[in-house]
């Protein structure tokens, strides 16, 4: 008996050194022993993270102020629209601001006299700011002051001029450059204009059918682009056979002659474009039969002329009739953004317009100037789908008219080779069932959620806009009644943060707002400091009641600090509550020095905090258990210091994190963090079918084979075998 007692106290203590992992030795230990074991740990545990969470604390402030609270039913249908009509107006500004710019280009091209002889120098951006040897600046490269601006990803840029980018075969001294960079500096003003109408435009730019672009704000050209996802493309591709160019032709030529014979059609101008690196045949005999025996592009000489000329007559009838038909592209990528934006949202679209000469003598020609554009980021389109609106498991996605997704949680456009971050091929062309899974009943998931899905088109364009509420917490919100003055003073805490990425207040229009945080923002507009920021009135009341509600803890979590021992509770770390509202409150037991995880909670750790994207991970796994219960989370380092999670019993250095639903479905969830020296997971080698590992320490389970309450949760997050 006192070998088994020391054996049993031997394994006890390896199991609080492992951070919980179990020790099982070939010993006949009767059941009945083995579950009094199991059942002190499971009630040490339990005991240990409610105390340090202060999970009894918050449920009680909240049970306190319930008969004042209100919970609003979420019409998922109603969202969609309002949403959309919100997606429709920005983008609607996007389009006027485009077509400003058209009419002033036709306009200064309209006064304008063609000057064979012109002089003019002109910001070229590959030459600004460079000097020659005498340390003068050289031509066309004269000062041009550039500085960082957090709103075009901190690149330096200017944002009082547009400058001028040119293809390296292209003289820049040419007369038909200067005359079109000199009639395009009419455009710099509507630029500026334009982006103090709507601080949320981003590149605004004029592209030249003579070869030269503008864009707006200016800013230094890279003189060596990097080729490397051309060169994978073209690595990729394969000659193979001969294409039969001669059959090809003919039927295009047919299927041409039976619209027009028999009216069909758009009734508009008619061509065939065959873009080829070399002819195996002169097609000489379909074009005598169908078409002029000239009117082909032979060499490449005669490219840029020919193509350009066809490009005149094309647009004839959109410049006889006024056309200027609204261009949305399919999504594309900003390779500037790969390191600082989520997957998800690192996606643009461009709108574009072209513009025509409206000169009497070229009116009947066609005569295309150029095109105008603007950049649309969709990141600041689904600012208008806030988080907590959707709830903690909602989203919101963007698709195109081809059912293409523009934007979406899951869409991955990124791959990693390496160290380097590359898009995917086809990464614009996903499909909407690709990124939204059915249900398999072979397929083991952690969560499962029912959700509703609502949508709706964005009017005027090509886009439509996709709600997704999850059942349950996203079907309803929780509104608060906190006054101004009680809430300003809890939000003043030092342990309180806000979701940074979230739009509580408005801080990307006015130039002295930029550099606020969203935590800032609030305290001034409430303080009556910063009177012209624009603020979500009902999401800074969420936090208001939130901050009111949780400022207890603060004091709480202090004192356990202030008192803990140090040789009975050692490895409790931190503890840390989040809500709906992205409000966030944390307090150290350990010197941050000694934390196990220094990025957890940072914005180094994006998985770990409120993003545009998501709700904390941690937030997201324990919001659909039941209030109460505690959800483990083993989380290890690999030799090259990454987290993950570890569930293949490695010994890695790592440590627990416990989070717990602190009370109804739309408060707050509350964590603790537990160190430890090493990890194992727990494998199950019988699947439990009982759902009984669920109930309160103070049932009993229903089956000898479920652990008791506390342990099962901790197995289940280990072996994923428990049905709980």
């Amino acid at each position: 008996q006192q070998a088994v007692a020391e054996t049993s106290r031997t394994s006890w203590c390896y199991l609080l050194a492992s951070s919980y992992c179990l020790c099982i030795i070939n010993i006949d230990f009767p059941l009945f022993r083995v579950k009094s074991w199991a059942d002190a740990f499971g009630g040490e545990l339990y005991s240990i993270v409610t105390k340090y969470s202060g999970s009894l604390l918050l449920q009680k402030k909240y049970k306190d102020v319930e008969p004042t609270l209100k919970i609003k039913e979420v019409d998922g249908l109603e969202l969609v629209k309002k949403f959309s009509e919100q997606m429709e107006s920005m983008l609607r500004r996007k389009v006027e601001a485009v077509e400003r710019l058209v009419e002033a280009a036709e306009d200064a091209d309209l006064n304008h006299e063609y000057n064979s002889s012109l002089e003019f120098d002109y910001y070229n951006s590959l030459l600004i700011n460079e000097k020659d040897e005498n340390d003068n600046y050289v031509e066309l490269g004269d000062e041009f002051i550039l500085e960082p601006n957090e709103h075009f990803n901190n690149l330096l840029v200017n944002t009082t001029y547009s400058d001028i980018q040119l293809p390296t075969n292209v003289y820049n001294k040419d007369p038909d450059i200067l005359n079109g960079v000199y009639m395009s500096e009419a455009l710099n003003p509507i630029f500026v204009d334009n982006f103090e109408r709507d601080p949320t435009l981003t590149w605004q730019y004029f592209g030249s059918s003579t070869g030269f672009f503008r864009l707006y704000p200016g800013k230094r050209a890279a003189s060596n682009l990097d080729p490397s996802h051309f060169k994978q493309l073209v690595d990729e591709l394969q000659a193979k056979g001969v294409g039969t160019v001669n059959k090809a032709l003919t039927e295009s030529f047919k299927i041409l002659r039976e619209f027009r014979d028999a009216g069909q059609g758009g009734l508009c101008n008619q061509a065939i474009m065959l873009i080829t690196d070399g002819a195996v045949e002169d097609y000489e005999a379909v074009f005598e039969k169908y078409n002029w025996p000239d009117r082909k592009i032979s060499t490449l000489a005669d490219v840029q002329e020919n193509v350009m000329e066809y490009l005149h007559v094309l647009s004839r009838p959109m410049v006889i009739n006024h056309d200027h038909d609204i261009i949305w592209t399919e999504a594309y990528m900003d390779s500037a953004l790969f390191a600082s934006q989520a997957q998800s949202l690192l996606l643009m679209t461009t709108v574009a317009m072209p513009v025509f000469s409206k000169k009497n003598e070229t009116r009947s020609h066609g005569i295309l100037l150029g095109v105008v554009g603007s950049d649309v980021p969709l990141r600041e389109l689904l600012k208008l789908a806030p988080r907590y609106k959707l709830g903690v498991h909602g989203y919101a996605f963007l698709n195109t008219n081809n059912g293409y997704i523009l934007s979406h949680p899951d869409l991955r456009p990124l791959y990693k080779e390496g160290k380097k971050l590359k898009p995917k091929p086809n990464y614009n062309s996903v499909d909407l069932s690709e990124v939204e899974w059915e249900d398999q009943d072979e397929i083991k998931r952690v969560l499962f959620l029912t959700n509703d899905y609502f949508f709706t088109d964005i009017s005027g364009t090509p886009f439509s806009l996709g709600v997704v509420l999850s059942r349950g917490h996203g079907e309803y919100i929780l509104l608060g009644n906190t006054s101004v003055e009680e809430g300003l003073h809890d939000l003043l805490q030092p342990d309180l943060s806000l979701a940074n990425e979230w739009i509580y207040c408005i801080t990307d229009i006015d130039p002295d707002h930029r550099k606020l945080s969203q935590l800032e923002a609030v305290i001034r507009f409430l303080t009556g400091e910063e009177p012209d920021l624009e603020c979500d009135e009902e999401l800074v009341q969420e936090v208001l009641f939130d901050a009111v509600v949780t400022a207890p803890m603060e004091a709480y979590w202090t004192t356990l600090a202030l008192n803990m021992s140090l040789e009975t509770e050692a490895g409790v770390e931190m503890a840390f509550l989040g809500t709906r509202a992205g409000l966030m409150r944390s307090a150290l037991y350990v010197g941050s020095e000694k934390l196990s995880n220094r990025k957890f909670l940072t914005r180094k750790d994006k998985e770990s905090i409120f993003t545009m994207d998501h709700f904390p991970l941690w937030y997201r796994r324990a919001a659909e258990h039941p209030p109460g219960s505690f959800i483990y989370s083993i989380v290890s380092e690999d030799d090259a210091g990454n987290l993950s999670l570890n569930t293949r019993g490695e010994k890695k250095k790592g440590f627990s994190r416990i989070a717990s639903n602190a009370t109804l479905s739309p408060n707050p969830l509350l964590t603790s963090s537990k160190a430890g020296r090493e990890q194992k997971s727990l494998e199950r080698k019988k699947k439990i079918k009982t759902k009984s590992c669920c109930e309160t320490p103070t049932q009993k389970a229903k089956s000898p084979l479920c652990p008791p309450w506390p342990l099962a949760l901790s197995l289940c997050q280990g072996a994923q075998h428990l049905s709980c």
